[in-house]
């Protein structure tokens, strides 16, 4: 999906009109489509050079493909929005799995249909409730592609099983290079259609916080995938998708391919590596520095500390350190880079103070590197967990009748509660008149905390702003100290949240103004971007015995506006 500046936009099938092969073996066969841009076609197609290529090996069940898209400069200024690989299968394919969790016999295209009352519209055309399926055992639930999502991270083999033919369709991805937006960012996996997909860029859980804008001045080349399009057969669909999950692992395992044969792909010899040990200085926490435990750690294009979660235009390498903080970044693209690193369980990103730049064969090790948290003072009292994620609040039942019976009393991910619809709307049944209250030190954030500050929906297509408390006693008061009030969002939408301390009609200590485009809310995501405010409180707000901090959204713009919180923490002025 693309457009230029004022223009509509437009979808173009980047189909190609030469075709070349690349090589012929008796072992292996590629073949490209290609087309070179004309500035008579602006306007019809989108300014990229444009090579798709696929692969076909002997005794391999399937299709390798990828592309590489190239932008010269002086090109038009253009956005593109969504690049992607759509597989629209037979409807003999009836049976998705995503997860060892998340699979089930699914409802067909016809069953969605509203126009023959086959379903129910809901707030959003992906969103539909069946109350005439062909297969009765769907009656009354809710079908939406958004449900299916999946981070990055973890989306590495998804498909569709024919029941009756015992054949599996496989979209295996190994590796996350030429993915966006790093480990955390949500998308897409398959859904009714049956429809399959590849998604390398969208704006899906993230928004125009993402630079999807290419300069005319901006010259661009990138490679997308190569990802593995796998068959299979066997007697059952749970050999069908361990087989295909077996599949998944050989190719992460075979990493980069030594059989691609374009230039822009560097083979594994061609190639660097980054390593050392990842460290925390947290003095309110430990006297001595802690072992980053499980850190993600990756290199990305240059940028400011936490750039990587919007950056979508260059390659991004990630991995997860182990339990004491060491961690070795493989098979990294040349170029220059900036290492970046974020840890559950404190807050902020660190960034690396130098670049990175990465050469065929060479391995950089940069030894024992020290992340110290934001921190001023004590911690006087703390909501939720820094995960980046609002997963441990309360995620309340869904109505009755807007339910998915996948996520219904899941004992084995409970965490998937949050992707069903609607649950924006139970803050309204829960808090039909009054604001939610949370008292520290009584309130418990896993029950007491709902998992998404939104609007109360007031009727006849109103909303009102919402106003929660936090409310919290302190034995004495440093007049003359300045405290700090630490706010972790893990989503936003629309929204504009204002802080106030003990007097509810006062001006805001602090105000945030319009923030986030990541629709996370309405999407069924727990997190969308993550965004840290450190707010000033100086003493002589507070006072001995119970203080209330006040949070107010009050954008009215309808059910999904509003922000999720990842952890918020207050702290003493610093000691002296």
């Amino acid at each position: 999906m693309w457009y230029e500046l004022g223009q509509e936009q437009l979808i173009d099938l980047l189909e190609g009109v030469k075709f070349n092969v690349i090589n012929q073996t008796s072992e292996h066969v590629e073949i490209s489509f290609s087309r070179a841009w004309k500035i008579s076609q602006r306007g019809s197609l989108v300014p990229l050079n444009v090579d798709k290529r696929y692969i076909i090996r002997r005794g391999v069940s399937g299709i390798y493909m990828y592309a590489v898209l190239e932008k010269l400069k002086g090109w038009p200024t253009v956005d593109m929005d969504q690049t992607r690989i759509v597989f629209k299968l037979n409807t003999k394919f009836d049976f998705m799995a995503i997860s060892d969790q998340r699979q089930k016999i699914m409802p067909s295209e016809i069953d969605r249909d509203i126009t023959n009352k086959r379903a129910n519209p809901l707030a959003y055309k992906e969103a539909v409730r069946l109350v005439n399926p062909q297969n009765r055992i769907f009656k009354g639930q809710v079908d939406d592609k958004y449900m299916y999502s999946m981070e990055n991270k973890d989306n590495k083999v998804h498909g569709w099983i024919s029941s009756d033919q015992r054949v599996g369709f496989w979209m295996i991805t190994p590796s996350d290079e030429f993915r966006v937006c790093g480990p955390l960012k949500q998308e897409l996996t398959s859904h009714v259609g049956p429809t399959t997909l590849s998604m390398f860029t969208s704006l899906h859980y993230a928004g125009k916080d993402m630079n999807t804008t290419y300069t005319s001045m901006e010259p661009w080349k990138k490679v997308y995938g190569p990802v593995f399009v796998y068959l299979n057969s066997a007697s059952s669909t749970n050999l069908l998708w361990t087989d295909a999950k077996r599949q998944m692992v050989e190719e992460v395992h075979s990493w980069p391919y030594d059989f691609v044969k374009s230039v822009d792909y560097p083979l594994h010899q061609q190639r660097g590596t980054v390593k050392g040990q990842f460290f925390v200085m947290d003095r309110y926490i430990s006297k001595s520095k802690l072992f980053g435990k499980f850190a993600f750690v990756g290199l990305a294009v240059p940028g400011e500390a936490g750039s990587w979660q919007t950056e979508n235009k260059g390659y991004q390498f990630w991995t997860t350190a182990d339990r004491m903080g060491i961690f070795t970044i493989t098979n990294v693209r040349p170029g220059s880079y900036n290492l970046y690193a974020w840890v559950s369980g404190h807050i902020g990103d660190y960034k690396y103070e130098r670049d990175i730049t990465i050469t065929p064969g060479r391995e950089i090790d940069v030894g024992a590197i020290l992340y110290e948290p934001p921190r001023i003072g004590a911690t006087l009292w703390e909501i939720g967990k820094p995960d980046r994620t609002a997963a441990e609040f309360y995620i309340p039942d869904p109505d009755p009748t807007l339910s998915t019976k996948l996520y219904l009393n899941n004992s084995y991910q409970p965490q998937d509660r949050f992707r069903q619809y609607g649950l924006w709307d139970r803050y309204t049944a829960l808090y039909p008149r009054n604001d939610l209250v949370y008292i520290v030190g009584v309130s418990d954030y896993k029950k007491d905390w709902f998992y998404a500050h939104v609007t109360r929906n007031a009727g006849n297509g109103t909303y009102q702003a919402t106003t929660w408390q936090i409310v919290f006693s302190l034995k004495a008061v440093i007049k003359t100290g300045n405290y700090t009030f630490r706010m972790a969002l893990a989503a936003a939408t629309t929204a504009n949240l204002s802080v106030r301390i003990n007097e509810p009609k006062s001006k805001p200590i602090f105000l945030i103004g319009l923030i986030g485009q990541d629709n996370a809310i309405a999407r069924h995501g727990i997190h969308g971007l993550y965004n840290l405010y450190d707010i000033n409180v100086g003493g002589n707000l507070l006072r001995v015995g119970n203080n209330t901090i006040f949070l107010t959204q009050d954008r009215r713009w309808g059910s999904f506006t509003g922000v999720m919180y990842d952890y918020l923490r207050l702290e003493s002025p610093p000691e002296v």
